[in-house]
Protein backbone atom coordinates (compact mmCIF):
# COMPACT_ATOMS: atom_id res chain seq x y z
CA UNK A 1 0.00 0.00 0.00
CA UNK A 2 0.96 3.43 -1.02
CA UNK A 3 1.99 6.17 1.86
CA UNK A 4 -0.56 8.30 1.93
CA UNK A 5 0.66 11.94 0.63
CA UNK A 6 -1.72 13.78 2.84
CA UNK A 7 -1.62 13.51 6.61
CA UNK A 8 -4.71 15.71 8.73
CA UNK A 9 -3.59 15.15 12.70
CA UNK A 10 -6.34 15.79 14.65
CA UNK A 11 -7.06 19.58 16.22
CA UNK A 12 -5.46 21.59 18.02
CA UNK A 13 -3.37 22.28 14.63
CA UNK A 14 0.04 23.77 14.78
CA UNK A 15 0.30 27.28 14.16
CA UNK A 16 1.98 29.06 11.59
CA UNK A 17 2.39 32.00 13.30
CA UNK A 18 1.01 34.52 11.41
CA UNK A 19 -1.26 36.97 13.26
CA UNK A 20 -3.55 40.50 12.68
CA UNK A 21 -1.29 41.94 15.48
CA UNK A 22 1.98 41.01 14.03
CA UNK A 23 0.88 42.33 10.02
CA UNK A 24 -0.67 45.29 11.52
CA UNK A 25 3.12 46.63 13.46
CA UNK A 26 5.16 45.20 10.45
CA UNK A 27 2.41 47.72 8.45
CA UNK A 28 3.17 50.44 10.42
CA UNK A 29 6.67 50.16 10.76
CA UNK A 30 7.24 50.14 6.81
CA UNK A 31 5.10 53.25 6.35
CA UNK A 32 7.20 55.10 9.07
CA UNK A 33 9.59 56.14 6.12
CA UNK A 34 6.83 57.44 4.47
CA UNK A 35 5.80 59.35 7.43
CA UNK A 36 8.54 61.33 8.10
CA UNK A 37 8.94 62.43 4.49
CA UNK A 38 5.63 63.51 5.33
CA UNK A 39 6.86 65.51 8.10
CA UNK A 40 9.44 66.85 6.41
CA UNK A 41 7.33 68.38 3.10
CA UNK A 42 4.25 69.66 5.28
CA UNK A 43 5.98 70.60 8.52
CA UNK A 44 4.76 70.14 11.96
CA UNK A 45 0.76 70.50 11.00
CA UNK A 46 1.39 66.95 9.21
CA UNK A 47 2.63 65.58 12.20
CA UNK A 48 -0.77 67.12 14.28
CA UNK A 49 -2.67 65.51 11.83
CA UNK A 50 -1.13 62.27 12.02
CA UNK A 51 -1.03 61.58 16.38
CA UNK A 52 -4.22 63.08 16.58
CA UNK A 53 -5.64 60.44 13.97
CA UNK A 54 -3.78 57.42 15.44
CA UNK A 55 -5.05 58.76 19.25
CA UNK A 56 -9.11 59.49 18.17
CA UNK A 57 -9.25 55.99 16.39
CA UNK A 58 -7.64 54.01 19.10
CA UNK A 59 -9.71 56.24 21.41
CA UNK A 60 -13.07 55.34 19.42
CA UNK A 61 -12.64 52.03 19.10
CA UNK A 62 -11.90 51.50 22.75
CA UNK A 63 -14.80 53.32 24.13
CA UNK A 64 -17.28 51.57 21.80
CA UNK A 65 -15.89 48.17 23.02
CA UNK A 66 -16.37 49.38 26.39
CA UNK A 67 -20.01 50.33 25.53
CA UNK A 68 -20.95 47.52 23.72
CA UNK A 69 -18.96 45.28 26.43
CA UNK A 70 -16.35 43.52 24.51
CA UNK A 71 -12.86 43.07 25.40
CA UNK A 72 -10.25 46.07 24.73
CA UNK A 73 -8.27 45.20 22.14
CA UNK A 74 -6.32 48.90 20.93
CA UNK A 75 -3.22 46.85 21.67
CA UNK A 76 -3.23 44.51 18.46
CA UNK A 77 -2.29 47.71 16.40
CA UNK A 78 -5.35 47.57 13.97
CA UNK A 79 -6.99 50.83 15.42
CA UNK A 80 -3.44 52.82 15.48
CA UNK A 81 -3.18 51.35 11.54
CA UNK A 82 -6.02 52.61 10.98
CA UNK A 83 -5.65 56.25 11.97
CA UNK A 84 -2.49 56.35 10.43
CA UNK A 85 -3.40 55.53 7.21
CA UNK A 86 -6.23 57.78 7.28
CA UNK A 87 -3.73 60.75 8.68
CA UNK A 88 -1.91 59.78 5.11
CA UNK A 89 -5.31 60.44 2.41
CA UNK A 90 -5.95 64.27 4.77
CA UNK A 91 -3.97 67.20 3.99
CA UNK A 92 -1.14 68.55 6.72
CA UNK A 93 -3.45 71.62 7.63
CA UNK A 94 -6.65 69.56 8.12
CA UNK A 95 -8.76 70.99 11.07
CA UNK A 96 -8.49 69.12 14.40
CA UNK A 97 -12.39 68.39 14.30
CA UNK A 98 -12.49 67.05 10.86
CA UNK A 99 -9.26 64.54 11.80
CA UNK A 100 -11.51 63.20 14.96
CA UNK A 101 -14.72 63.06 12.65
CA UNK A 102 -12.88 61.08 9.98
CA UNK A 103 -11.32 58.59 12.36
CA UNK A 104 -14.48 58.20 14.96
CA UNK A 105 -16.76 56.78 11.24
CA UNK A 106 -14.09 55.25 10.48
CA UNK A 107 -14.44 53.07 14.15
CA UNK A 108 -17.80 52.94 14.88
CA UNK A 109 -19.37 53.00 10.93
CA UNK A 110 -16.54 50.90 9.25
CA UNK A 111 -15.28 48.47 11.94
CA UNK A 112 -17.14 48.25 15.01
CA UNK A 113 -20.77 48.60 13.97
CA UNK A 114 -20.18 45.06 11.59
CA UNK A 115 -18.58 43.22 14.77
CA UNK A 116 -15.05 44.58 14.25
CA UNK A 117 -11.84 43.31 13.24
CA UNK A 118 -12.60 41.18 10.50
CA UNK A 119 -16.28 41.46 9.99
CA UNK A 120 -16.29 44.99 8.37
CA UNK A 121 -16.82 44.36 4.22
CA UNK A 122 -15.45 47.68 3.61
CA UNK A 123 -11.92 48.64 4.09
CA UNK A 124 -12.85 51.43 7.70
CA UNK A 125 -10.27 53.98 6.35
CA UNK A 126 -12.66 54.42 3.13
CA UNK A 127 -15.27 55.10 5.01
CA UNK A 128 -14.21 57.71 7.05
CA UNK A 129 -12.57 59.79 4.11
CA UNK A 130 -15.44 59.27 1.83
CA UNK A 131 -17.57 61.08 5.09
CA UNK A 132 -15.80 64.21 5.55
CA UNK A 133 -14.53 64.22 1.97
CA UNK A 134 -18.27 64.39 0.82
CA UNK A 135 -19.58 66.62 4.11
CA UNK A 136 -16.59 68.82 3.82
CA UNK A 137 -15.04 69.45 0.76
CA UNK A 138 -13.79 72.79 0.87
CA UNK A 139 -11.64 71.81 4.55
CA UNK A 140 -10.79 68.58 2.73
CA UNK A 141 -9.39 70.26 -0.48
CA UNK A 142 -5.27 70.44 -0.38
CA UNK A 143 -4.62 73.37 -2.41
CA UNK A 144 -6.86 75.79 -0.20
CA UNK A 145 -5.26 73.66 3.40
CA UNK A 146 -1.34 74.06 2.09
CA UNK A 147 -1.64 77.85 0.58
CA UNK A 148 0.31 79.23 3.60
CA UNK A 149 3.29 76.13 3.55
CA UNK A 150 6.47 77.76 2.53
CA UNK A 151 7.82 74.39 1.66
CA UNK A 152 5.33 73.49 -1.47
CA UNK A 153 3.82 75.93 -3.91
CA UNK A 154 1.59 75.63 -6.92
CA UNK A 155 -1.45 73.51 -7.53
CA UNK A 156 -1.80 69.94 -6.68
CA UNK A 157 -0.77 67.14 -9.64
CA UNK A 158 -4.66 66.42 -10.14
CA UNK A 159 -5.72 69.85 -9.85
CA UNK A 160 -2.49 71.15 -12.44
CA UNK A 161 -3.74 67.85 -14.45
CA UNK A 162 -7.38 69.38 -14.63
CA UNK A 163 -6.24 72.54 -15.92
CA UNK A 164 -3.84 70.71 -18.25
CA UNK A 165 -0.59 72.60 -16.97
CA UNK A 166 0.97 69.89 -15.07
CA UNK A 167 4.66 70.39 -15.36
CA UNK A 168 5.76 68.91 -12.43
CA UNK A 169 9.06 66.79 -12.08
CA UNK A 170 8.76 62.70 -11.28
CA UNK A 171 11.24 62.99 -8.97
CA UNK A 172 9.08 65.81 -6.95
CA UNK A 173 5.87 63.55 -7.48
CA UNK A 174 7.89 60.08 -5.83
CA UNK A 175 9.14 61.74 -2.82
CA UNK A 176 5.95 63.98 -2.25
CA UNK A 177 7.24 67.77 -2.78
CA UNK A 178 4.55 68.82 -3.92
CA UNK A 179 1.24 70.52 -2.78
CA UNK A 180 -0.78 67.10 -1.71
CA UNK A 181 -1.89 64.92 1.71
CA UNK A 182 0.36 63.36 4.36
CA UNK A 183 1.36 60.41 2.55
CA UNK A 184 2.15 61.80 -0.77
CA UNK A 185 5.78 60.39 -0.33
CA UNK A 186 4.46 57.65 -3.30
CA UNK A 187 7.93 56.04 -3.88
CA UNK A 188 7.97 55.24 -0.14
CA UNK A 189 5.41 54.04 -0.36
CA UNK A 190 5.72 52.02 -3.22
CA UNK A 191 9.13 50.56 -1.13
CA UNK A 192 6.81 49.90 1.82
CA UNK A 193 4.64 47.50 -0.12
CA UNK A 194 7.45 45.52 -1.37
CA UNK A 195 8.76 44.57 1.46
CA UNK A 196 5.37 43.91 2.94
CA UNK A 197 4.80 41.36 -0.01
CA UNK A 198 7.97 39.46 0.54
CA UNK A 199 6.95 39.26 4.36
CA UNK A 200 3.91 38.32 2.51
CA UNK A 201 1.78 40.89 4.84
CA UNK A 202 -0.63 41.69 2.10
CA UNK A 203 -1.99 39.89 -1.04
CA UNK A 204 0.66 40.67 -3.12
CA UNK A 205 -1.80 39.41 -6.59
CA UNK A 206 -3.89 42.35 -5.34
CA UNK A 207 -1.07 44.88 -5.35
CA UNK A 208 0.23 43.75 -8.54
CA UNK A 209 -3.19 43.45 -10.57
CA UNK A 210 -3.90 47.17 -9.11
CA UNK A 211 -1.25 48.73 -10.66
CA UNK A 212 -1.20 46.55 -14.03
CA UNK A 213 -5.30 47.99 -14.42
CA UNK A 214 -4.00 51.24 -13.19
CA UNK A 215 -1.16 51.98 -15.88
CA UNK A 216 -3.72 50.64 -18.16
CA UNK A 217 -6.24 53.01 -17.93
CA UNK A 218 -3.15 55.69 -17.72
CA UNK A 219 -2.01 54.40 -20.66
CA UNK A 220 -5.85 54.97 -22.43
CA UNK A 221 -7.21 57.94 -20.31
CA UNK A 222 -4.32 59.73 -19.57
CA UNK A 223 -4.54 62.78 -22.82
CA UNK A 224 -8.10 62.60 -22.21
CA UNK A 225 -7.40 65.29 -19.13
CA UNK A 226 -5.84 67.41 -21.87
CA UNK A 227 -7.52 69.59 -24.57
CA UNK A 228 -6.98 71.47 -28.00
CA UNK A 229 -6.75 74.75 -25.38
CA UNK A 230 -4.35 73.39 -23.17
CA UNK A 231 -2.92 70.32 -25.52
CA UNK A 232 0.16 68.28 -23.56
CA UNK A 233 0.74 64.66 -22.56
CA UNK A 234 2.12 63.11 -19.41
CA UNK A 235 3.78 59.84 -18.85
CA UNK A 236 1.73 57.00 -17.29
CA UNK A 237 4.10 56.41 -15.05
CA UNK A 238 3.85 59.80 -13.56
CA UNK A 239 -0.03 59.52 -13.80
CA UNK A 240 0.37 56.40 -11.74
CA UNK A 241 2.84 58.06 -9.01
CA UNK A 242 0.22 61.04 -8.62
CA UNK A 243 -2.55 60.80 -5.91
CA UNK A 244 -2.98 58.03 -3.91
CA UNK A 245 -2.64 55.11 -6.42
CA UNK A 246 0.56 53.62 -4.51
CA UNK A 247 -1.47 53.65 -1.25
CA UNK A 248 -4.71 51.88 -2.62
CA UNK A 249 -2.34 49.30 -4.31
CA UNK A 250 -0.19 48.16 -1.19
CA UNK A 251 -2.06 49.40 1.47
CA UNK A 252 -6.10 49.87 0.67
CA UNK A 253 -7.18 47.47 -1.68
CA UNK A 254 -5.68 44.48 -0.03
CA UNK A 255 -7.19 44.88 3.44
CA UNK A 256 -8.01 41.33 4.42
CA UNK A 257 -11.60 41.44 5.40
CA UNK A 258 -12.58 43.19 2.61
CA UNK A 259 -11.07 41.43 -0.16
CA UNK A 260 -11.51 38.40 -2.28
CA UNK A 261 -9.91 34.99 -0.60
CA UNK A 262 -9.61 33.15 -3.85
CA UNK A 263 -6.64 33.88 -5.97
CA UNK A 264 -8.66 34.52 -9.33
CA UNK A 265 -10.76 36.70 -7.55
CA UNK A 266 -7.57 38.41 -6.08
CA UNK A 267 -6.54 39.16 -9.73
CA UNK A 268 -9.94 40.54 -11.29
CA UNK A 269 -10.66 42.52 -7.95
CA UNK A 270 -7.25 44.58 -8.08
CA UNK A 271 -6.87 45.24 -11.61
CA UNK A 272 -10.67 46.33 -12.07
CA UNK A 273 -10.34 48.53 -8.79
CA UNK A 274 -6.97 49.95 -10.64
CA UNK A 275 -8.79 50.85 -13.81
CA UNK A 276 -11.48 51.93 -12.21
CA UNK A 277 -9.42 54.74 -10.38
CA UNK A 278 -7.94 56.13 -13.12
CA UNK A 279 -11.64 56.23 -14.89
CA UNK A 280 -12.98 58.10 -11.54
CA UNK A 281 -9.98 60.35 -11.29
CA UNK A 282 -10.66 61.43 -15.47
CA UNK A 283 -14.23 62.03 -15.78
CA UNK A 284 -15.58 62.54 -12.20
CA UNK A 285 -15.98 65.56 -10.07
CA UNK A 286 -13.27 64.01 -7.17
CA UNK A 287 -10.11 63.21 -9.24
CA UNK A 288 -8.62 63.32 -5.45
CA UNK A 289 -11.19 59.90 -5.03
CA UNK A 290 -10.61 58.00 -7.61
CA UNK A 291 -8.76 55.41 -5.14
CA UNK A 292 -10.79 55.30 -2.76
CA UNK A 293 -14.33 55.31 -4.54
CA UNK A 294 -12.90 52.68 -7.02
CA UNK A 295 -11.72 50.37 -3.96
CA UNK A 296 -14.84 50.83 -1.89
CA UNK A 297 -17.48 49.74 -4.94
CA UNK A 298 -15.03 46.57 -5.33
CA UNK A 299 -15.66 46.08 -1.64
CA UNK A 300 -18.99 44.98 -2.98
CA UNK A 301 -18.08 42.41 -5.33
CA UNK A 302 -15.95 40.65 -3.02
CA UNK A 303 -18.07 38.25 -2.07
CA UNK A 304 -19.47 38.05 -5.77
CA UNK A 305 -15.76 37.27 -6.80
CA UNK A 306 -15.42 34.90 -3.91
CA UNK A 307 -18.02 32.66 -6.06
CA UNK A 308 -15.24 32.21 -8.57
CA UNK A 309 -13.18 28.90 -7.24
CA UNK A 310 -11.52 26.25 -8.95
CA UNK A 311 -13.77 23.61 -10.37
CA UNK A 312 -13.93 20.40 -8.04
CA UNK A 313 -11.95 17.64 -9.39
CA UNK A 314 -13.14 13.67 -8.22
CA UNK A 315 -16.64 12.62 -7.28
CA UNK A 316 -18.04 12.80 -3.70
Amino acid sequence: MKDPMLTVSPAPHWHIGKTFTKDSYYTIMALIPALIMGVINYGKGSLGVVGLSVFSAMATEALMQAVMRRPITIHDGNALLIGLLLSFLLPAGAPWWLVVVGTSVAMIVGKQLYGGLGSNPFNPVLVGWIIIRISWKLEMDVDASLVDVASVSGLSPLASLRAGVFELGLRDVMLGRIVGSVGSASLLILLAGVVLGALKVIKWEVSVSFLVGAFLASLLLGPKLFTELNPGSISPITFIFVGHIMLGAFFLAPDNPSSPVNTVGRYLYGFLAGFMAIVIRVYSSYPDGGVIFAIMLLNLSSPLLDRIRPKAVGKA
